[in-house]
């Protein structure tokens, strides 16, 4: 339930920490739907405000949706115009209410590395996935350069231990090996860079105004704190801090084939 409470708290503000650029966005779902399209129904875990599943839904994809937090699920159905656009329920992602076999297709984006079981949540979903069907996976890089080095600086202000360790999944290279083991062909899709300029003062105040996750376990004292500080040190360090930096943004999407899949 902890983790449900913690991102009811975004709900409002979530789309905004994840939105893409629009042609970067509709690169990455005539991806999704060309994998899906035509398998029946599939299912989004962690689906939230519906960044991706009502795209999907757009595309003919016939869709499903899971998520621990119902104040995301609330703010999906009032972006669909207030009705549930397709079948959704509150559910852990390492106990999908889904029966055996049910589902042509899995999307998971920005969850298995929050879950500490994650690999009785991909227990789950290949339960609940028919054979022949697909598992769609997001991994992302970014550039680092300046906007890396203040992040850094920041966690090493804010927290003894630097910024938190991930709670499950770390290494996608895992989820290759665990999934292979069980007879799944990975593709890789074809990458999507996005390239985006914020200015140092705004990654330093999306940090003090504790936006990301990550940063949900610091008190708002200890965030004014080390956002204080970095400012000092990036303003010696580069100078302006409105200045435009470049961060590239590079979005690869993992498809694994079930065994007895055609392609």
């Amino acid at each position: 339930m902890g983790a449900s409470i913690a991102f009811d708290r975004a709900a409002e503000y979530y789309d905004d920490t994840r939105r893409l650029q629009p042609a970067t966005q509709a690169a990455v779902m005539e991806q999704l739907a060309g994998e899906l399209r035509g398998r029946g129904r599939c299912l989004e875990i962690g689906v939230g405000t519906g960044r991706i599943a009502l795209d999907l839904h757009r595309h003919g994809v016939e869709m499903a949706g899971v998520d621990l937090s119902a104040a995301m699920l609330r703010k999906l159905v009032e972006k669909a115009g207030g009705a549930p656009p397709f079948a959704l329920a509150v559910a852990d992602a390492t106990e999908l209410p889904v029966a055996d076999r049910r589902v042509g297709g899995v999307v998971i984006c920005h969850v298995l590395h929050l879950i500490e079981s994650w690999r009785k949540a991909v227990a789950e979903l290949v339960r609940v996935l028919r054979p022949g069907g697909v598992v769609l996976v997001e991994s992302a890089t970014r550039s680092g350069g300046a906007s890396g080095e203040v992040i850094r600086h920041f966690w090493s202000a804010a927290s003894p231990g630097g910024r938190p360790g991930r709670l499950g999944l770390t290494d996608v290279a895992e989820l290759d090996g665990v999934l292979g083991e069980l007879g799944f062909r990975k593709r890789l899709l074809p990458s999507v860079t996005e390239r985006t300029e914020p200015s140092l003062a705004r990654i330093i105040a999306g940090l003090e105004a504790g936006v990301q996750s990550a940063c949900w376990g610091l008190s708002e004292e200890a965030r004014r704190s080390a956002a204080a500080a970095t400012r000092e040190w990036a303003r010696h360090r580069f100078g302006s801090l409105d200045a435009a930096q470049q961060v590239d943004h590079t979005i690869t999407w993992r498809a694994y084939d079930a065994p007895g899949a055609t392609a």
